[in-house]
């Protein structure tokens, strides 16, 4: 695999270097090794042959050793692209990260979860739903990930006393991973093409508040979740006769060691931070700023300390600076703008578009982490015609986060496959399934309220 990498990354600089992209695709010269860049960071993206940290420290060295030396006259300055690693959208993912740290560390992740799975009421539809529910709500805050690997750790003891063909069993196995990716749609810190594409559209000029996102996301999961639990009762839980393996569930214990009070005091941090982005339109305070607060009394009162502050995500937010700065590269150099007129792109309507690269961006989130598709797409969307950035924008970012038919497809995918009993097969129709419902979803319902409120024209053809 490092020789196939290594092989890969000399064919892609080899005709920068001698000016081939520039005869090929009639290129700049700035583009030509803004192309090679691209090329040779997406293939290490895709394939993580080195760890995708290092790949989004590789974007900035690259850029600041050969594309800004090779730029010529008209070169932008180093904190272009250095400015991207601690940006708005950094900071707005970093209060996020604080969020789940300390929802976390206070146990309040076990407290909701604990509520929803003790008052099933013996019925196992309603046990998978509130679980589903209450898996895609943490997933609006938490890492999709984390959130998937909590919920299932919460009712392992209970899957480990049920047969692996057991119906119930195998619900959950699906409902938990799928609703941890929907519920990441949901608020743009809720995972990380959210925050991506956010990050591109503030640099085109593009501003969509908090509660303007959540005003068309929240729909499309709630109503994505619902038809999730649809589904699964067709397919598998109609089938569940009794409910004694409703009783079996059991939970893991609340840390007790933590004082009511403190707990109370991170409740109240929290919401004051997600009414701060909620009314961000309002005080004219901008996200990544209310993004601080959590940041500064979490660590400023001692309410979580150093050992926490180093668990955080920084790996993460390196790759999202990274993605940044590839895509601030392509807006620069006018590489993006040269690919929608070689894909005769820029003629589209807005649906058109908004459909096309949701499309896209779904197809290759089944094969491709939808970090790396974000990465990917996105900086072909900057170089549309400005009143065709945002609808464009807006399909790709959501579609990345649509597509659940593959144990590879997501990480939640993956970890629950990896508890055994289900099939690659029943992943591909269940999750192929709720893919395909999840985008009529968001085209339809997210499509009609983005044009209701505004945010996008669908009457322009």
């Amino acid at each position: 695999m490092i020789r196939a990498g290594l092989l890969f990354s000399t064919l892609s600089i080899f005709p920068a270097i001698f000016g081939f992209y520039q005869s090929w695709l009639g290129l700049t010269p700035a583009q030509e090794i803004n192309l090679a860049i691209a090329l040779v960071v997406s293939f290490l993206w895709v394939t993580e042959l080195i760890p995708l940290y290092v790949t989004g420290f590789l974007v900035l060295f690259l850029e600041l050793v050969w594309l800004i030396p090779g730029w010529g006259p008209g070169a932008p300055k180093t904190i272009t692209f250095l400015s991207c690693y601690f940006s708005e959208t950094i900071l707005l993912f970093l209060g996020g990260f604080v969020i789940s740290s300390a929802i976390s560390f206070y146990g309040l992740d076990v407290s909701i979860a604990k509520f929803v799975i003790k008052n099933t009421k013996g019925s196992a539809f309603f046990l998978v739903l509130s679980l589903g529910l209450a898996t895609a709500f943490l997933s609006c805050w938490m890492n999709n990930t984390a959130t998937a690997a909590m919920m299932l750790g919460l009712v392992s003891s209970m899957m480990k006393s049920l047969d692996e063909t057991s119906p119930l069993r195998k619900s959950i196995l699906f409902m938990v991973p799928f609703s941890a990716n929907l519920g990441g749609i949901g608020t743009p810190v809720g995972t990380l093409p959210n925050v991506i594409g956010i990050a591109y559209l503030q640099e085109k000029g593009f501003h969509i508040g908090f509660l303007d996102w959540m005003a068309f996301a929240f729909p499309v999961f709630i109503l994505s979740v619902l038809a999730l639990a649809g589904i699964l009762y067709i397919v598998y839980l109609k089938k569940e006769k009794s409910i004694q393996s409703i009783r079996l569930i059991q939970v893991r214990e609340e840390n007790t060691s933590v004082s009511s009070q403190r707990k109370l005091i991170s409740i109240m941090i929290i919401l004051i931070t997600i009414l701060g982005w909620i009314s961000s339109d309002w005080h004219g305070i901008s996200n990544g700023t209310v993004a601080l607060f959590p940041v500064i009394v979490f660590f400023g009162f001692s309410l979580l300390d150093l050992k926490e502050f180093r668990n955080l995500s920084w790996d993460v937010l390196i790759l999202m600076g990274g993605g940044i700065a590839l895509g601030k590269a392509f807006e620069e150099t006018g590489l993006a703008k040269h690919f929608v007129t070689l894909l005769m792109l820029g003629d589209s309507s807005q649906l058109g578009l908004f459909l096309f690269f949701s499309i896209l961006s779904l197809f290759l989130s089944c094969f491709l982490s939808n970090t790396s598709v974000a990465n990917l797409i996105l900086p072909i969307t900057m170089g549309l015609p400005t009143d065709l950035i945002l609808p464009a924008a807006i399909g790709a970012t959501i579609g990345a986060s649509l597509a659940m038919p593959l144990p590879v497809s997501t990480p939640p995918n993956a970890l629950a496959f990896s508890y055994g009993g289900i099939r690659s097969l029943e992943m591909v129709k269940i999750g192929g399934s709720i893919s395909i419902v999840a985008w009529v979803f968001f085209t339809v319902v997210g499509g009609f309220l983005l044009h209701q409120l505004h945010i996008v024209d669908f009457s322009k053809f």
